[in-house]
C-alpha cells in the first residue's frame, strides 16, 4: 500500500512539476496507511490533509485504497468522499440496485459550472503517461496546443503544456513524432473540452532520442560550447565542493566512499537525476550554488550510468545551457565511459562515473601524500649524503686556510716594517703641515672678522624687511589668513557653500563651514 501510494504521488508530482514533499510528506503517506480511511471524515482525521488536499487528491487516495483493500478496480460517482464532486454525499453503495421502471433520486440539482468542478476533482487524481503521435501543433507565446493519436484507432486526445515547461523540455515537437506525455485530464468549462494538461514531454524510442541528440550535439559544437579554450581549470586543491545527485541512488555512496578523508567540505543539495522532473530540480540546484559562488571550488553532479532514456536529463538544452553558465567550474561524473552526456561535454571536467569524479577530486591530495612519504624516506639518506660532502670540503678548506694563513703572517712582519718606517715620514709631513696651518689660521681669523661683520648687518637689515612683511604682523591689526586645506583662498571661486576652511588669527585658528557665498 506505501509503496503504491509513493508511486501515485511522485507521479502527481512530476504532473504538476513540484517537489514531491509538495503533493504529500512520506509522514501523511504513512499514517493513510496506518489509518486506511473509508470516507472523508476518516481522511480529514489524518494530520495533514485539510480540505484543499481533499478536494485536489482525496478522490484518488480514496480510490486507491479501496482497490488496494477491496481488489475493485473501478468507481462510479457515487459514494463517501466525494463533496468535492457535488457538496454532499451521493447514493450509497450499498443501495439497492435500481429496477426497471425506477427513476434515480438525485439529493442535489447541480450546476452546469458545479458539475464540471465536480469532474475534474476526480480527473485531478488520474495522473498518467501517455505514448501517441503528434497529429497537430499550435505553438503560441506562453501555452502549446497538440493533439497525439492512437496510430491503431485514431483516437486523438487534444493537449497543452505552458511554454516554460515545453522549452525546459527540450523537446521541439512536429507533426509525425512519436512522443510521450506525462500529464492530468481537464475540462476546460467555457467550451466543456476535455483537454490533457501536460507537464513533461519525451520522445519515444531510442531512435528519436539518438537523432535529437545529435543534432543538438551539433548546435552545441557550432555555437562553441565544447571549444576547450572556453573550459576553465579546476582547482589543484579544492576544498568547498558543491554536490548535485541522487540521495537514493548508489552515486553518492560511490562518490563520498572514494573522496576519503581530505578534509572537504561538502555542500549537498539532493535532487532527482532521471526524467523531466530532475531538469527542473538540477537547474534549480545549480541557480542555488550560483546565488553565492564565491563559496565554492567545484560544482560536481554524479549519478550512475544507464540508458539513452534515462539519461536523457543531461541532454536536455535548458540544463546543459545551466551547466555551461554555471559561475563555478563544474566537474561532471555522469554514467559510465560509454555515457557521454551533452551536460558533461559542456562542463569544465569530465569523467566517467562517481567513483572517478571523487578520484579526480582527491589526486593532488594523493600526490602530494605521496610526496611526503618519499621525502620523509629519503631525507634521512640525503642528510648523511651532504654531511658527508660538507666534511670532506671542510677538511681540504682547513688545510688551504692554514697555508694561507701562514704566508699571512709573513705578510704581516713585512707590512709592520714599512708601517714605521712611513710613520716616521709621516710625522715630519705632519709637523710642517701644522706649522702652515698655524699661519693659516691667523690669516683665516683676521679675513673672517671682517665678513662676519659684513654679514651681521646684512642679516639686521633683513630681518627688518621681514618684520615689515610679516603675516603675523597683518594679523594682529585684525586680518585673518583663510586656507582650504593646503591652498589659501584668494577668491569665492575657490570654495562651495559646504567646504570647511581653516582661518588663521593673530592667536590660534578656527575652522569654518560655509553657509552662503556672496559673489
Amino acid at each position: 500500500m506505501l509503496q503504491t501510494l509513493r508511486q501515485w504521488r511522485d507521479a502527481q508530482a512530476r504532473t504538476e512539476g513540484v517537489e514531491t514533499f509538495r503533493v504529500f510528506p512520506n509522514a501523511v503517506l504513512e499514517a493513510l496507511v496506518g489509518a486506511m480511511p473509508k470516507d472523508k471524515e476518516e481522511m480529514m482525521a489524518i494530520k495533514g490533509i485539510k480540505d484543499a488536499k481533499f478536494r485536489k487528491y482525496g478522490t484518488a487516495l480514496l480510490g486507491i485504497i479501496k482497490e488496494q483493500t477491496l481488489s475493485v478496480s473501478s468507481f462510479p460517482f457515487q459514494g463517501e468522499g466525494r463533496e468535492g464532486f457535488s457538496g454532499e454525499s451521493q447514493t450509497s453503495p450499498q443501495s439497492p440496485p435500481l429496477k426497471g421502471g425506477e427513476e434515480t433520486i438525485i439529493d442535489q440539482t447541480l450546476s452546469v459550472s458545479q458539475f464540471l468542478d465536480g469532474l475534474n476533482t476526480e480527473l485531478s487524481g488520474m495522473a498518467s503517461r501517455v505514448e501517441g503521435e503528434v497529429s497537430s501543433v499550435d505553438e503560441r507565446e506562453r501555452v502549446v496546443y497538440f493533439t497525439i493519436k492512437d496510430s491503431k484507432d485514431e483516437s486523438t486526445l487534444s493537449c497543452l503544456i505552458f511554454r516554460y515547461q515545453y522549452d525546459v523540455s527540450g523537446v521541439k515537437i512536429t507533426i509525425g513524432d512519436k512522443i510521450i506525455i506525462e500529464g492530468v485530464p481537464e475540462i476546460y468549462k467555457p467550451n466543456g473540452r476535455l483537454s490533457m494538461k501536460v507537464g513533461v514531454i519525451e520522445l519515444a524510442g531510442v531512435g528519436a532520442l539518438q537523432k535529437a541528440y545529435e543534432a543538438l550535439r551539433l548546435k552545441f559544437e557550432q555555437e562553441g560550447l565544447f571549444s576547450p579554450e572556453r573550459k576553465r581549470a579546476l582547482p589543484e586543491f579544492p576544498e568547498r565542493i558543491a554536490l548535485i545527485t541522487s540521495e537514493q541512488g548508489a552515486a553518492i555512496g560511490d562518490f563520498t566512499m572514494n573522496l576519503g578523508a581530505q578534509g572537504f567540505r561538502v555542500k549537498f543539495y539532493p535532487t532527482s537525476v532521471e526524467g523531466k522532473k530532475a531538469v527542473f530540480e538540477i537547474m534549480k540546484a545549480i541557480k542555488y550554488f550560483n546565488e553565492q559562488p564565491e563559496k565554492y571550488d567545484v560544482l560536481v553532479i554524479v549519478r550512475g550510468g544507464g540508458s539513452l532514456e534515462s539519461l536523457q536529463a543531461f541532454n536536455n538544452e535548458a540544463l546543459v545551457r545551466e551547466v555551461a553558465g554555471s559561475f563555478i567550474p563544474t566537474l561532471l561524473g555522469v554514467g559510465h565511459e560509454k555515457d557521454v552526456t551533452l551536460a558533461a561535454l559542456v562542463s569544465d571536467m569530465m569523467v566517467s562515473t562517481p567513483t572517478a569524479t571523487a578520484k579526480e577530486l582527491r589526486v593532488h591530495f594523493d600526490e602530494a601524500r605521496q610526496s611526503i612519504r618519499h621525502f620523509e624516506t629519503q631525507l634521512s639518506a640525503l642528510f648523511r649524503e651532504v654531511l658527508s660532502d660538507v666534511r670532506n670540503v671542510l677538511g681540504t678548506d682547513s688545510e688551504i686556510l692554514l697555508a694561507h694563513l701562514h704566508s699571512f703572517r709573513e705578510l704581516v712582519v713585512t707590512l709592520r716594517q714599512n708601517l714605521m718606517e712611513r710613520l716616521f715620514l709621516v710625522r715630519s709631513a705632519i709637523e710642517r703641515k701644522i706649522e702652515f696651518l698655524r699661519q693659516g689660521e691667523r690669516v683665516l681669523y683676521s679675513g673672517f672678522g671682517a665678513i662676519f661683520n659684513r654679514a651681521t648687518e646684512e642679516v639686521r637689515h633683513s630681518g627688518e624687511r621681514l618684520e615689515q612683511y610679516d603675516p603675523t604682523r597683518v594679523l594682529k591689526l585684525g586680518y585673518s589668513l583663510v586656507r582650504k586645506g593646503e591652498q589659501v583662498v584668494k577668491n569665492v571661486s575657490d570654495v562651495k557653500v559646504g567646504d570647511i576652511l581653516n582661518v588663521q588669527l593673530s592667536r590660534g585658528k578656527v575652522n569654518a563651514k560655509v553657509e552662503e557665498i556672496f559673489e
